[in-house]
């Protein structure tokens, strides 16, 4: 798929670090994991070569990892999603809410990545971002509590769900509190990157 490098962080060394067992036990054929992670991010080693790595976690890296993008242009045709509710690797009532913005660019890029990662479910909700990725939407400002609020309600996932949470995309923190005020639901910041999302999922479940 050829998208705009800058709408879609890559997974650096400092990210995936983050969700290394973290034993520098060398078994990897590293010195680090750090030193692993930098590996992986350049395509130099597979996830498979830490033996102490859940299973799940591994396959979603490893999912994550494999795709490529490249990189042109932004299409000048700003072309939206007309969907209110996406439904990511069949979710369930427990499922993670995940909010975007209604690029049909970033749409795309979303079901790939989690079409690589089976093992992360989510409901995304797009919201009216005017057609422009998140990188854009947060610098000037379309991501609003009143836009989240308006891709709720239209939405209807609170029927869907056994919980009031939601994670918004790294770029837009800081409208979190507000948010939490306006709609009653939890609001917890999320990766700036897309490609980290499955990860960040099942981290989640994993600490539950």
């Amino acid at each position: 798929m050829v998208v705009e490098e800058v709408d879609f962080h890559s997974l650096s060394p400092e990210i995936i670090l983050k969700y290394l067992p973290g034993k520098d036990c060398r078994n990897c054929g590293y010195e680090s994991c750090l030193g692993f992670a930098k590996a992986l991010s350049e395509g130099k080693a597979s996830v498979k070569d830490c033996p102490e790595m859940a299973i799940m976690m591994s396959e979603s890296l490893a999912g994550a990892l494999s795709i490529k993008l490249e990189v042109h242009e932004a299409d000048a045709s700003m072309n939206t999603t007309s969907d209110g509710l996406i439904e990511l690797n069949s979710p369930s009532e427990d499922s993670s809410v995940l909010i975007t913005g209604n690029s049909g660019v970033t749409i795309k890029v979303l079901k790939l990545i989690f079409s690589n990662t089976p093992n992360a479910s989510a409901f995304l909700i797009p919201t009216e971002t005017k057609g422009f990725t998140i990188d854009h939407a947060a610098g000037m400002r379309l991501m609003t509590p009143m836009t989240v609020m308006r891709g709720l309600t239209s939405s209807a996932v609170a029927a869907r769900v056994n919980h009031h949470k939601m994670i918004i995309p790294g770029l837009c923190a800081g409208i979190e509190k507000q948010l939490e005020q306006m709609t009653g639901w939890t609001v917890e910041v999320g990766p700036v990157s897309g490609f980290e999302l499955p990860a960040f999922i099942i981290d989640k479940m994993e600490k539950r």
